[in-house]
């Protein structure tokens, strides 16, 4: 019976995946709940590597060096989100649940420090184990953290538009800056 329920679950959303618009297909693959999606690249990542340690994949490891970088970026990376997240209560909602901007604190210095923190946390988690496609795999994190940050803006100034067009203003940087 649990397999026959899976099935038609699995039927109607294919259903319903076939007939989204291509910017519903975005909106869900850039939009939807940044925690289950960061999850989600940090088991990619973490797998990625110990398969490349134990099937020995090329390594670009330059041991013990980059183990230690890696693992300083990973924490460095955890403590810089667990302090953003306490000023934004709403830091693990849907894009399109958002029902305020949050103008305090880092993010009157740069609008998406929890995306610039996910993304040195996955550098570090591909320089600590220094398997080449876990590196590869955190270059690409960091192409869908960008384009969510575009994404989610857009989003926010169909929303919020005068508000959110004056943080961009005061907020001048996505994420690092002086960079992007």
């Amino acid at each position: 019976m649990t397999g026959l329920a899976i099935l038609v679950v699995f039927y109607r959303d294919s259903e319903r995946a076939r007939k989204m618009k291509v910017g519903d297909l975005l909106d869900v693959v850039f939009l939807s709940n940044p925690f289950h999606r960061g999850m989600i690249e940090k088991l990619i990542l973490v797998g990625t590597g110990i398969c490349g340690r134990v099937f020995s994949w090329t390594e670009f490891s330059i041991s013990p060096l980059s183990n230690i970088l890696g693992a300083a970026l990973i924490l460095l990376g955890y403590a810089f989100h667990w302090w953003t997240e306490k000023g934004h209560q709403q830091a693990h909602e849907e894009s399109h649940d958002i029902d305020k901007i949050v103008t305090t604190g880092v993010y009157a210095k740069i609008r998406h420090p929890l995306y610039f923190s996910l993304i040195v946390m996955n550098l570090g988690i591909a320089l600590a184990f220094g398997v080449l496609v876990s590196f590869v795999v955190a270059l690409l994190t960091i192409v869908h953290w960008g384009l969510t940050s575009w994404r989610e803006e857009e989003v926010l100034m169909r929303r919020f538009p005068d508000e959110y067009a004056r943080y961009m203003q005061d907020a001048r940087w996505r994420m690092i800056p002086g960079l992007f």
